[in-house]
C-alpha cells in the first residue's frame, strides 16, 4: 500500500505540475475552481493506470523515499501557485538548489572518487547523522535561510522513522531533488556565463571607439 507520506508529496507534486501548465496556457493566473480541479485530478491520477500499474506504483519505483527538502520545495512552490504568496526568498532557492546539488553529489558520486570511503553508512548511525543534521540546520537558521527550516524537518522526520528507510541521508536528498537541483545550478552557472560574455562583447564597441 501507498504510504501517507509518499501519497501526499507525490500528490502535490501532480497539483503543482498541472497548476504550473494551467496558468501558462491561461496567461499565468487560474480561477479558484480550476485549482481545486486540478487538485482532485491530481488525487485521481495517483490510481491511473500506466502499463499495467497505477501511476504511484511507478513513481515508487524511481524514488521510494522522497525527502524532506523535495516536499518542502514542492509544497512552497504549491503555495504560491494557490495563494500567490512566495515562501521563499530568492536567496533561500538558491541555498536550496546548491545544497541539493552539493549533498547528493556527494552522497550518491563519491564512491566513483573515493573507492575506501562510504559516506552512506554513516547515515545509519544514528548519533552522528542526526548531529550532523542538527548542525546543518542550525547554521542555516543562524542565516536566516529558510533551507535551515527544511533540513530541521528532515531531522524531525528522521527522529519519527516517517520514511521506509532508517538511514538519515534519505531524508535529507534523494535522487530526483539530486538531479533537479544539479539541472538548476547549471543552468544558473550557463545563463550568468552567457550574460557576463554578452556584456563583454556589449563593452568591446565603446572600448573601440574611445
Amino acid at each position: 500500500m501507498i504510504s501517507t507520506y509518499y501519497s501526499l508529496v507525490l500528490v502535490a507534486a501532480i497539483w503543482l505540475l498541472l497548476l504550473w501548465v494551467g496558468t501558462r496556457r491561461h496567461g499565468g493566473t487560474c480561477r479558484r475552481w480550476v485549482k481545486l480541479g486540478f487538485g482532485c485530478a491530481a488525487v485521481l491520477l495517483l490510481f491511473f493506470p500506466v502499463g499495467g500499474l497505477q501511476l504511484w506504483s511507478w513513481t515508487f519505483g524511481l524514488c521510494p523515499n522522497p525527502s524532506f527538502p523535495l516536499l518542502g520545495i514542492i509544497c512552497a512552490g504549491l503555495w504560491q501557485r494557490l495563494f500567490g504568496l512566495e515562501v521563499f526568498k530568492p536567496a533561500d532557492w538558491n541555498a536550496t538548489w546548491v545544497f541539493g546539488a552539493v549533498a547528493g553529489s556527494a552522497i550518491y558520486l563519491h564512491p566513483m572518487l573515493v573507492g575506501a570511503l562510504d559516506l552512506y553508512y554513516w547515515g545509519w548511525e544514528h548519533a552522528v547523522s542526526a548531529w550532523g543534521l542538527a548542525a546543518l540546520a542550525i547554521t542555516f537558521l543562524a542565516r536566516g535561510n529558510r533551507l535551515g527550516v527544511l533540513l530541521l524537518g528532515a531531522l524531525i522526520g528522521y527522529s519519527l522513522r516517517a520514511l521506509e528507510s532508517e538511514n538519515a541521508w534519505d531524508y535529507l536528498v534523494d535522487p530526483i531533488y539530486w538531479v533537479v537541483s544539479s539541472a538548476v545550478v547549471v543552468g544558473q552557472i550557463i545563463a550568468r556565463a552567457l550574460a557576463a560574455r554578452r556584456e563583454a562583447k556589449l563593452r568591446l564597441p565603446a572600448r573601440a571607439s574611445t
